[in-house]
Parts: structure tokens; sequence; C-alpha cells
């Protein structure tokens, strides 16, 4: 159990963390206390729903390619929104072939990756399927979902 809530604990207290503009340690002390019931919720979670996620240490890599892509997105999309006020498609990025616990644990973390840059965002992850449904607002390649699909 420490092994699952532990993880939730520190990414959860990273994520408060993040949000704030000037870290003091009554701030530090609030996000890791609050982030305890929801490590702990969000074990119940994954069991309530049957995951057996196997994420992997490589996976964070990814987060290496956020900063760049989501300013570079966030200026492609405006301009994009604005010529065209209805930008944007359907499409899908294809998964390798993992161990089912394996997929679903890419699968949930990359709908979290994926979605924190404004020019694509998962929409769907099919069952018994290796591949990502997302809707892509810019033309062209996604570095993050590029490092997703590795």
């Amino acid at each position: 159990m420490a092994f699952e809530v532990l993880p939730w604990w520190l990414g959860l207290t990273g994520l408060w963390v993040l949000t704030l503009s000037t870290p003091s340690w009554p701030e530090l002390v609030a996000a890791a206390v609050a982030a305890v019931p929801c490590a702990f919720a969000a074990r119940a979670a994954r069991k309530a729903v049957g995951g057996a996620w196997r994420p992997r240490a490589s996976w964070l890599r990814w987060l290496l390619a956020i900063p760049g892509t989501a300013v570079r997105e966030s200026v492609q999309a405006l301009v994009e929104v604005v010529r065209h006020p209805r930008a944007g498609r359907f499409d899908t990025a294809g998964l390798p072939d993992e161990p089912d616990a394996v997929h679903e644990a890419r699968a949930a973390c990359a709908a979290a990756v994926v979605g924190s840059t404004p020019g694509t965002m998962v929409v769907a992850t099919p069952p018994h399927d290796r591949r990502l449904v997302v809707h892509r607002l810019l033309e062209g390649d996604s570095r993050v979902l590029d490092e997703v699909r590795r």
C-alpha cells in the first residue's frame, strides 16, 4: 500500500506547490497534509475501477517536453483559434504493445501529460485498444505526444 500511496502523495504535494506563486513553510505543510487523504482516495479510486497500473520510471522524461511545448503551442493555438474559430480535429495515436497493466498506466499518465499542453488533448482511451483518441487543435507533430508514443 505504501508503494502506491507515497507516489500519489508526492505527486499531489508537488502539484499543489507548483500552483504557489511564493511558497512558504505554512503553505508547504498545508500541501503535504492535504495530499495525504487525496493520496489514499486516489488509491481507493484505482482499486474501485479495477486498475492494475504498472508505470515506468522512464516515463518521467515526458515531463521534460512539457514546458517548451506548452509555450510554443499556446502561441500557435491562440493564432489558430483567432484565424479559424472551428479549428481542430479528432485523431488517434497508437501506443506500444505492452502488458495490460503497463498499457493502462501509460494511457492514464499520457492523458495527464498530453493534456497539459494546449495543442492536443486525450478524449478517450478505448478499452482493449492500444490507441488514444485525441483532439488536435494544431497541425503537425506534438513533441509531448511523440514522447508518450515511444
